[in-house]
This record gives C-alpha cells, sequence and structure tokens, in this order.
C-alpha cells in the first residue's frame, strides 16, 4: 500500500482552477499554491464610521436573513456592530424614532451600548439578508433584548 508524506504537494498540473466569484491573489503570478479570495460584501455608509475597538477580544461574523414583514425587535449590542446589506431594504429604527432605510450595497454601524437601542424591520418585499461583524471585548452576548 502506498503512502503519501504530509508534506507532499499536489501536481501542479491538477491544480483547481477558481470558481468564478473568486480570484487569484495579486502579487502570485501563475503560482500553483496562490491563495484565491471571494468578496463576500462591500457596502457604502452614509457617514464616515467610527468603530471602537480599544477593549475587543472576539470577531464574529455572521449572515442574518429577516424574512418578509420580520423584525429583529428592539435590542442593543454590548459591542459595535458593523453590517452590509446584501439584499433587500432594512428599515432602522432607534430609540428616540429616527427611521433609516437601509438598501443593497449600504453599509452601516450599529454602535455598542445600551444607549443605542434599536430595531430592524423588512417592510420591503424581499427577504432582507445582512452580513454582520461583531466586535466584542468577551464571549459575552451579542445582543440584548429590550422589552
Amino acid at each position: 500500500m502506498a503512502t503519501t508524506s504530509p508534506l507532499t504537494r499536489p501536481d501542479p498540473a491538477r491544480r483547481p482552477t477558481a470558481p468564478a466569484d473568486e480570484f487569484r491573489a495579486e502579487g502570485y503570478g501563475d503560482h500553483p499554491y496562490a491563495p484565491t479570495a471571494r468578496h463576500l460584501a462591500k457596502g457604502t455608509a452614509p457617514e464616515p464610521i467610527e468603530l471602537h475597538v480599544d477593549d475587543v477580544s472576539e470577531v464574529l461574523m455572521r449572515r442574518i436573513t429577516i424574512p418578509v414583514g420580520g423584525s429583529t425587535g428592539r435590542h442593543y449590542h454590548p459591542g459595535d456592530v458593523l453590517a452590509v446589506v446584501e439584499q433587500g431594504e432594512l428599515t432602522h429604527v432607534a430609540a428616540n424614532g429616527t427611521t433609516h432605510v437601509y438598501h443593497s450595497g449600504d453599509a452601516l454601524l450599529e454602535p455598542r451600548g445600551d444607549e443605542h437601542v434599536h430595531e430592524g424591520l423588512n417592510t420591503g418585499s424581499d427577504e432582507v439578508v445582512l452580513l454582520v461583524t461583531y466586535l466584542n471585548s468577551s464571549a459575552g452576548p451579542l445582543a440584548v433584548s429590550v422589552g
């Protein structure tokens, strides 16, 4: 029975090609083991985003889907949350009643702290899909519900 050394690299002639939505990293030329990358989300914020990362020790990324007519419920986050709307139309309602509608391709920041209570609503005709990055100072909750 033949064995393969764990250090044996695959035959470069048989290397897989990157799927259509991936691209090869720059600077590697035609190197057979060059990394590939796939853009997951890119969004533009209506104003500059200021993140607070001084005590961040946990980073978590999620894809969140809100069905038509659905809601996140009123809540706040212990850490900053950065999101990109991948699909749909998100209506964001702050505790003071300020409403902002985010569309596909928009980026938003939900600042940390109980003074930033908000709710996300899907009032559109398609699911809302968000790509979200949580920046937390510990392994605590990602969100805290507010009655």
